[in-house]
């Protein structure tokens, strides 16, 4: 199976918070993503498929962005405020499978 492009735009995190992002980003494709995927790759054989990443610390909080698209079509998943790196990973991927499957 085809593997989803990741693109990152991180402002204001440290290597490890990188680090621990990513992680979770790759958990959550393998995991909460992997069927919403495959149904994607087997529908549009060539498609390619595009998950954005934009997180910026303020303060003590986190700006963020998730923006996933294939096909045409594309999902944005944004909040500012939030105050847990990882709680933000699995709000996104769970916005994204829920939407994909109900296209």
């Amino acid at each position: 199976m085809q593997e989803p492009k990741v693109i990152y735009n991180l402002n204001g995190l440290t290597e490890v918070m990188t680090d621990d992002l990513k992680e979770k980003v790759e958990k959550n494709l393998k995991q909460k993503m992997s069927s919403t995927l495959k149904k994607i790759y087997t529908k549009w054989e060539d498609v390619e498929v595009i998950i954005r990443i934009s997180v910026s610390k303020v303060s003590k909080w986190y700006d963020w962005d998730f923006k996933l698209e294939y096909d045409g079509k594309s999902v944005e998943y944004s909040r500012k405020g939030f105050k847990r790196l990882a709680d933000l990973v699995n709000h996104a991927f769970d916005n994204f499978k829920s939407w994909t499957l109900s296209k």
